[in-house]
């Protein structure tokens, strides 16, 4: 899917949140927070920094502070269970270690470990905040013993260069090409066509059209310009091919958009101080710690 930058934002003074996804999919996203995902039921697909892990019912792991990562569940009964934590619970004794997987090896009872995270952060007694980044600090020390760990490595050139061509295309998606991205990459078209729908699992000019599509759903949803103008604003060119793509992606006309509609599968991040969400349609949040996080449940 695309890519977003994602700003975590916790509530009441915690640095941990926890939620459960059905169908859990996202965009291509990284954040400086980490984050622990327990499959509950059923199974997914998790790329993390280019390579892809099938996570099955009981599987657990771990991505990284700026890891570029995606979930997708294998099947719509899927059931996720995250824990996102502020990196500087780990910071004193994580810095500048790395699991040489992600994939947890050893069974650290994150099922249990969840269902108290909830608890406290929902019912939230005296010192909760505290009583969370414990926790999750407690389960992370297990961690970082019980898996093999290696010198963290320098932040890959490419994937550097990957988030900064998704920033170029939200800055000129009207009239961006494969063409324009492959030299900004400084590869040839046909292998940054591959590289990008290999990294990202969608191809190049669909990631454009999803930005467009966002674009265009926010202008039709201030509704000061036509159909055609946004159309042509947007990039699409012909009312023929906007309707065609608008619809495909979004699942509505144009026309037909409903009022509380918003569209995800592409952020923006030309301003990385703005929360953006790479959670997709059909992802459902089905319980959150808190009420004002901003993953929520989609359409």
């Amino acid at each position: 899917m695309g890519a977003t930058k994602e700003q975590w934002k916790y509530g009441g003074g915690e640095r941990v949140w926890a939620g459960k996804y059905l169908n859990s999919q996202n965009l291509l996203h990284w954040h400086s927070d980490c984050e622990l995902i327990y499959a509950e039921r059923g199974a997914l697909n998790v790329t993390a920094s280019g390579a892809t892990y099938r996570l099955d019912a009981g599987g657990a792991m771990f991505i990284d502070s700026q890891c570029l990562h995606r979930i997708s569940a294998v099947d719509e009964s899927s059931l996720l269970a995250t824990v996102i934590f502020d990196y500087g619970i780990i910071e004193p004794f994580a810095n500048g270690l790395a699991l040489v997987s992600p994939v947890l090896e050893k069974d650290y009872g994150l099922f249990a470990l969840y269902g108290a995270l909830m608890k406290e952060l929902t019912e939230k007694p005296t010192l909760y905040a505290f009583e969370t980044a414990a926790i999750v600090e407690k389960l992370m020390i297990d961690v970082f013993r019980g898996e093999k760990t290696e010198r963290k490595k320098s932040a890959r050139k490419t994937d550097a260069k990957l988030k900064a061509l998704f920033a170029e295309i939200h800055r000129n998606y009207r009239d961006y090409t494969l063409d324009d991205a492959a030299r900004f990459m400084g590869m040839n078209a046909s292998y940054l066509s591959r590289f990008f729908a290999e990294r990202t699992g969608m191809r190049f000019m669909r990631y454009v059209n999803c930005v467009r599509v966002e674009r265009a759903v926010e202008m039709i949803k201030n509704g000061e310009n036509s159909v055609t103008d946004v159309a042509d604003g947007c990039g699409f060119g012909t009312i023929r091919n906007f309707n065609r793509i608008f619809k495909l992606l979004t699942g509505y006309a144009p026309t037909a958009l409903p009022d509380a509609y918003v569209f995800h599968a592409a952020a923006s991040e030309t301003d990385m101080r703005e929360t953006t969400n790479p959670t997709l349609r059909g992802c459902m949040l089905v319980e959150s710690s808190s009420a004002t996080e901003n993953s929520a449940a989609r359409d």
